[in-house]
């Protein structure tokens, strides 16, 4: 499915939901009304990437397989319940990097797990890829740069690194492009983690220390979109609208401090108000609507794909 034909049915959906009715002639013989035909798409979705899409620790673990601690209630999840599509595929996995795309990954149990480009194929229509951050390391040096030895932070190489995933984000989506020619593919952005210009207790370093890790989480981000662009998918920019959501940002704050909070979030990762907020972001960039954002994901359980054990 193209990218127009993909607007095209959404917008559909859309009519549905709303209940619009048109008619014609006198008025006497009126359309039959949406809401009294099948509503559900014909929308195939995969989702693949890494923790920050996977969800690890937010309420209940999917357990195909284990070791990926994918949440019921990540982004993809909320994505594919309010698209209300067709199947629904998620082979997102924490620690994955764009190698993993490709190749067989060890998950964090010790298992192996397959390519999780092997769940998108030719009958594929949207595809959301959430990841990079792990690759060279990143996201462990930047939780190393603010544990208390920032001033030490190698910054520039991290930021050539950062660049460096550009390519690799290009890779995937024309990958993705040649299994599934018709699929419409969103990168989606990390959100802000730490402030940029301030400090907390959550956090407990100075701001001076913080500057450079911000630093370098605007420079993956920039390197992502760079990526997408490069390769004709669309990128969703979380970190625009996260801006006072971070780990300082209290009730406010889409992230987990450093403390690991089972049923929560992962450290310095995001809780389901951040799945929440996501899913709303890629759901509006691909309808241009707004969501009627639900408190839990409900995709139907027919239309979940399990993947193997």
């Amino acid at each position: 499915m193209n990218a127009r034909r993909l607007a095209a049915l959404l917008a559909l959906l859309v009519l549905a939901a709303t209940g619009c009715e048109s008619s014609a002639g006198s008025g006497d013989e009126a359309v039959p009304d949406l809401l009294d035909t099948e509503t559900t798409s014909d929308i195939d979705y995969v989702a693949l990437g890494d923790s920050f899409s996977a969800g690890p620790f937010i309420g209940t673990m999917r357990t195909d397989p284990e070791g990926c601690a994918r949440s019921r209630d990540n982004y993809p999840a909320f994505l594919a319940d309010w698209l209300d599509v067709a199947s629904y595929t998620d082979v997102t996995c924490s620690a994955a990097t764009t190698a993993d795309l490709y190749g067989t990954m060890t998950m964090i149990n010790g298992e192996p797990t397959g390519p999780q480009l092997d769940a998108v194929g030719a009958d594929t229509d949207l595809v959301t890829l959430g990841m990079g951050g792990n690759d060279f390391g990143i996201y462990d040096s930047l939780i190393h740069c603010q544990d208390g030895r920032g001033l030490d932070c190698p910054v520039a190489d991290l930021r050539a690194d950062a660049r460096k995933v550009a390519g690799r984000i290009e890779q995937a989506v024309r990958r993705i492009g040649k299994v599934a020619p018709d699929a419409s593919v969103y990168v989606v952005g990390y959100p802000d983690i730490l402030p940029a210009e301030r400090t907390c207790a959550a956090v407990g370093v100075s701001a001076d220390v913080l500057a450079p890790v911000a630093e370098v989480a605007r420079a993956l981000n920039a390197s992502l979109r760079r990526g997408a662009t490069a390769a004709g998918a669309t990128y969703v920019d979380m970190a625009a609208v996260s801006d006072g959501h971070d780990v300082c940002a209290k009730g406010r704050a889409w992230i987990n401090g450093p403390r690991f909070r089972a049923g929560i979030a992962a450290p310095f990762h995001p809780k389901i108000n951040g799945m929440r907020a996501t899913a709303a972001e890629v759901y509006s960039s691909i309808t241009g609507e707004e969501p009627d954002v639900t408190e839990y994901a409900e995709p139907d359980p027919d239309v979940i794909v399990l993947n193997e054990d």
